[in-house]
């Protein structure tokens, strides 16, 4: 039944419409649409709002006298409270038209995570990047072996993300367990944890602004962070995408928890006991998910003291919200234990953080409530919590310093490291670069931050996104992976910025924060507000969403490298080559791609890593050979590594491994396939065929042969110079027939396999 209320409500939202309700109050029984004065178009939202129903003699109003009391003015000032569980299936939306903006939100996301799409799905399931593979490595591993459960997940991840290794075999045995199906969960995955990362967001929003057009920008908004986007986008299977949705579940649920204790909600609804297990599992979830989950759980321990000092100068009890916070925490501490010593997860220092944080946490919010009793101001209760966390991490290191050095050295090598690792670099460590990872979300959230970071003396529902926002901004600045955990909270108040915007150039209400009531629903705009809507987005977020592509796009695996892959693999099982024999020697970051394509072992880049760029740019290639010769079958070349004519890098790629210019040829390096648009060359190591014979003494001997090799046909030279007494060595790397002054010889593929020795007649 329509009430007073909602009449009120929708005409502060469309005051347009006052005039069509008066015109449908005026008939006293059924009308049809010509007997008044309305427009189809007021008709329609006045039906969809339930003010007019449609029956069998015509439309009636559904409540005259609440309709009427509306137009007067006479409508309670008490007003219902706005939905806050944590509930998000379709029941809890309000109504078809949020749903659909929810949707259409989510729709954004999922569009500009799918970019990489063609990459992904050729003729198999080409993951991006290089540390995917590292992953799919152990859950194929893992799904060969019958035996395997979530105690056996093998050592080498079981120290590392085995949740998300065990979540993705668990969820791949399921579904069949192939290779095919892994690739898929493989692939989908991150675009999954971006939809459901995008709820999340939604629902924290709402939770904190009381307006769902607010949440509905943010989720717009954090799809545009290229940060963000790169690391959930379409077959970037990494751990970060799995770390997101534990973190946003933290945040939401520690935002309900820290709301209902402001609106004195009692301790043990069931929302807040919803919300207290949410934030257990999402610290569990994320300290079981990365060995470096904890950095992650951190912000949770400065959210309890600032919410102790917030509750203290707002004179509300901190155990009424901390009490909660720090329940969920012991719980996530003994459910960690449980995987620690049952399952062998993860390390000790890892396993103890959950119980670090609850006695911090406990420790902060009893002394905020004796703070409060004793009336001890804020500032006190602040000064006592920074004395107590450089007690505790004294008093740690000194009782534990194996533990203690275990996480200054783990600070020292993760956290401020400085290598060639592109994730590593600081967000403003390149010049533009946090432009092009966050777009003009960073310009437009941050000042919005200062202003919710100011306004919480008065309003201390932005507590958890100002907290997680500082923080993971702070964490971006020293390395830009966490640019993808930032992108989420600043969302929160970009899309604050984008309702407070729309608002000032008259197409909004105002957000509920700066004045408005709390908007519920939305209503049906017309073109006019549309097409101002899409301008100011345009303005503020398309920049943002056009970088989203090209980030994606920086990840991929192309066709021809794809193929170089394949050819490899056909190679190595026509000539039954086993691991290492067919270990691919490549550039670092394609290093896994390349060898789980062709042998199945991408566990590590580490050897390529070490060793290629100093490969490339070595005038040594005999030395090489030396030291390859046990380690690799197959090197990769590509333009990258062109150097200077006498680098190794040069010789392979430009010249073939030839003579030419001047610098010799390479005698054991045997080009065996370019890629249809030359980027990709692949070389095989070989003994090479040794031809001996006799010229004139000192002389120069020249030999050469045409190749011809999938994707590329040339001269191939070699030189050598003859001593005092005529005789001559040269090695060649290719079968074929070689001029070698003014005849030829015949050179075998066995000879070049095995290194053997061929004669040069002295008549040629």
């Amino acid at each position: 039944m329509v009430t007073a209320r909602d009449v009120s409500d929708l005409l502060d939202e469309r005051p347009d419409l006052e005039p069509a309700i008066d015109a449908v109050l005026e008939p006293e029984g059924p009308w049809t649409f010509d007997d008044v004065d309305v427009d189809s178009g007021a008709l329609g939202e006045l039906v969809s709002r339930g003010i007019v129903t449609k029956t069998d003699d015509g439309y009636v109003v559904a409540d005259h006298a609440a309709t009427r009391r509306a137009l007067a003015g006479e409508v309670s000032e008490q007003t219902v409270e706005p939905v806050r569980d944590l509930d998000v299936s379709l029941p809890s939306l309000p109504n078809p038209r949020v749903l659909a903006a929810l949707a259409g939100a989510l729709a954004v996301v999922f569009a500009l995570r799918i970019t990489t799409f063609p990459a992904v799905f050729q003729e198999e399931v080409v993951l991006t990047a290089n540390d995917p593979y590292f992953y799919r490595y152990w859950v194929e591993r893992m799904l060969t072996d019958p035996e395997t459960t979530l105690t056996t997940v093998p050592g080498g991840i079981a120290k590392g993300e085995p949740l998300l290794v065990a979540t993705l075999w668990f969820v791949s045995s399921l579904l069949g367990g192939s290779t095919g199906v892994t690739g898929q969960v493989f692939a989908w995955y991150p675009v999954v944890s971006a939809l459901v990362t995008g709820v999340l967001v939604y629902r924290l929003t709402v939770e904190v602004t009381d307006d769902r057009r607010v949440g509905i920008a943010a989720v717009v908004f954090m799809g545009t962070v290229a940060g963000h986007g790169l690391r959930t986008s379409l077959g970037f299977a990494d751990h970060h995408a799995f770390d997101y949705v534990w973190l946003l579940l933290t945040a939401l649920g520690a935002t309900v928890v820290v709301r209902d204790a402001i609106d004195a909600q009692p301790l043990a609804s069931v929302r807040t006991l919803a919300a207290t297990a949410a934030v257990a599992v999402g610290v569990a979830g994320q300290t079981l998910a990365w060995d470096a989950g904890p950095l992650l759980v951190v912000p949770l321990g400065i959210l309890v003291a600032a919410d102790a000092i917030a509750a203290v100068y707002t004179d509300r009890d901190p155990l009424r919200s901390g009490g909660p916070l720090v329940a969920a925490s012991a719980l996530a501490a003994g459910v960690v234990w449980v995987a620690h010593s049952s399952f062998g997860w993860h390390t000790t220092l890892v396993a103890v953080s959950p119980v670090l944080l609850t006695i911090g946490g406990l420790g902060v919010v009893l002394a905020g409530t004796l703070a409060r009793r004793v009336e001890l101001p804020a500032a006190g209760v602040a000064g006592v919590t920074l004395v107590g966390a450089i007690a505790g991490a004294f008093a740690f290191s000194r009782l534990a310093p194996e533990q203690w050095a275990r996480v200054t050295r783990s600070f020292d090598t993760r956290l401020v490291r400085t290598d060639a690792i592109a994730e590593t670099t600081g967000l403003f460590g390149e010049s533009g670069g946090w432009l092009l990872l966050v777009g003009l979300l960073l310009f437009i959230g941050v000042p919005y931050l200062l202003w919710a970071t100011y306004h919480l003396r008065e309003d201390d529902r932005w507590l958890v996104p100002v907290v997680y926002t500082w923080y993971f901004l702070a964490l971006a600045v020293v390395q830009v992976r966490f640019v993808g955990q930032l992108g989420p909270f600043l969302a929160v108040f970009g899309g604050l910025a984008f309702v407070h915007l729309a608002e000032r150039v008259d197409v909004a209400r105002p957000p509920t924060p700066f004045g408005g009531d709390p908007v519920r629903d939305i209503g049906t705009p017309d073109r006019q507000t549309v097409f101002a809507v899409a301008a100011l987005f345009v303005l503020l977020g398309a920049f943002g969403a056009a970088q989203v592509p090209l980030k994606n796009a920086q990840l991929v695996h192309s066709q021809e490298q794809y193929e170089t892959a394949s050819w490899m693999s056909d190679h190595a099982a026509e000539h039954d080559l086993e691991y290492p024999q067919s270990y691919v020697f490549s550039f670092w970051p394609d290093n896994r791609h390349y060898n789980y394509f062709v042998n199945g072992e991408s566990r590590s880049y580490g050897y390529a890593r070490t060793n290629y760029a100093s490969f490339v740019a070595s005038t040594d290639p005999a030395g090489w050979y030396d030291r390859l010769g046990d380690r690799a079958g197959y090197v990769v070349v590509t333009p990258d590594t062109v150097g200077n004519e006498s680098q190794l890098g040069t010789r392979l790629y430009r010249e073939h491994g030839s003579r030419a210019n001047g610098t010799a040829g390479v005698a054991r390096y045997r080009l065996q396939y370019v890629s249809d648009d030359e980027t990709y060359k692949v070389f095989t190591l070989v003994p090479g065929a040794v031809l001996r014979g006799t010229a004139t003494p000192n002389a120069t001997v020249t030999v050469e042969t045409t190749v011809e090799v999938e994707g590329a046909r040339f001269a191939y030279t070699r030189q050598t110079t003859a001593n005092a007494n005529g005789a001559y060595t040269v090695r060649v790397a290719h079968p074929g027939t070689y001029s070698v002054g003014n005849g030829n010889v015949t050179v075998n593929e066995s000879a070049v396999r095995t290194g053997s020795t061929v004669r040069v007649n002295a008549s040629t």
